[in-house]
C-alpha cells in the first residue's frame, strides 16, 4: 500500500501506515470523488437552470464573488485549519488538517500511494453541503437587492470555487507527470502547496489552495513577485524569499 520509492522520514512512513490503519475497509476513493462532484453537478445544474437573460452588469458579481471566495478560503485555512477555535466542527477541521493531512505528507513526500488515500486530502462529502447552506444567504439577499441572475451566479461561483479547491488540492498530491507540470495554474499551486508543507513555515506561508491572490494580497506568499507573478510562476524558485522573512 505505501510508495516503492517513497522519499522522507521514517516518523512520517509510520504516520502514513497508522493513519491507513484507521479507515474504514469499505472505503473507496473513486467513490468518494465521485460523490463530491455529482452533488457538485447536481448544484450546478439546479443554479443555471435558474439563470434567465444575463445582463452584462450581472456578471460583475462573478470576479467579485472569485476574490471573496479566494480570500475567505486563505482565511480559514490559516484561522481554523492550522490554528485551533472553538465554534462548531472547527477542531475537527483542525484535527483533519494539521493533524493529519500534514502528518501524512511533507515537503519531499507529496504523493498518494494511491486512491485509498484520497481520503486525507478530499472534504467529506457533506461539507459541500454545509457550504452550500453557507451561500444561501448570500444567494437571497442578493437576489432581493439586485435581481435573482446576481443571487444565481453568487452561488454557482461560490460552488465552482469549492469544486476548483478540491481539484487542485488534488493535483498538489498526485505524482508528476506532463499535464501537471505544464498546465497553467496548476503547476503553480503544487509548487507553492508542497513549499507549505515545510513544517517550519506551514502556519504563516501559502495558504491559498487555488490561485495564490490572497497571498499576495496579504503577503503570506513564500514569493517576493507581483500578482501575475505569483499566479503564473509554475515551479519556478527564483524568487523565493528567506525563510526569515
Amino acid at each position: 500500500m505505501e510508495l516503492k520509492d517513497i522519499s522522507s522520514n521514517e516518523k512520517l512512513v509510520k504516520f502514513r501506515a497508522l493513519y491507513r490503519e484507521q479507515i474504514d475497509g469499505w472505503y473507496n476513493g473513486f467513490l468518494h470523488v465521485f460523490i463530491i462532484y455529482s452533488i457538485g453537478a447536481l448544484l450546478m445544474y439546479f443554479y443555471i437552470a435558474h439563470l434567465n437573460q444575463i445582463t452584462l452588469w450581472e456578471w460583475v458579481v462573478v470576479p467579485i464573488t472569485f476574490i471573496l471566495c479566494n480570500i475567505f478560503e486563505w482565511a480559514i485555512h490559516k484561522y481554523v485549519m492550522h490554528k485551533p477555535q472553538n465554534f462548531p466542527g472547527a477542531r475537527a477541521i483542525y484535527s483533519r488538517h494539521t493533524q493529519q493531512h500534514h502528518q501524512f505528507f511533507d515537503q519531499n513526500e507529496m504523493r498518494f500511494a494511491g486512491p485509498h488515500d484520497w481520503r486525507v486530502t478530499f472534504f467529506p462529502p457533506y461539507a459541500l453541503i454545509i457550504f452550500t447552506f453557507m451561500s444561501i444567504p448570500g444567494l437571497i439577499v442578493l437576489s432581493m437587492i439586485f435581481s435573482s441572475n446576481v443571487g444565481w451566479l453568487f452561488i454557482s461561483t461560490t460552488t465552482s470555487m469549492y469544486l476548483i479547491y478540491e481539484f487542485m488540492h488534488f493535483c498538489c498530491h498526485v505524482g508528476d507527470n506532463r499535464f501537471l507540470r505544464n498546465m497553467p495554474f496548476v503547476n503553480t499551486l503544487r509548487r507553492h502547496h508542497a513549499a507549505h508543507h515545510d513544517m517550519g513555515v506551514m502556519t504563516k506561508w501559502n495558504m491559498n489552495l487555488t490561485f495564490p491572490i490572497a497571498d499576495w494580497l496579504f503577503k503570506s506568499s513564500d514569493l517576493k513577485r507581483g500578482l501575475l507573478g505569483h499566479i503564473f510562476n509554475g515551479y519556478n524558485e527564483e524568487f523565493l524569499k528567506n525563510k526569515k522573512d
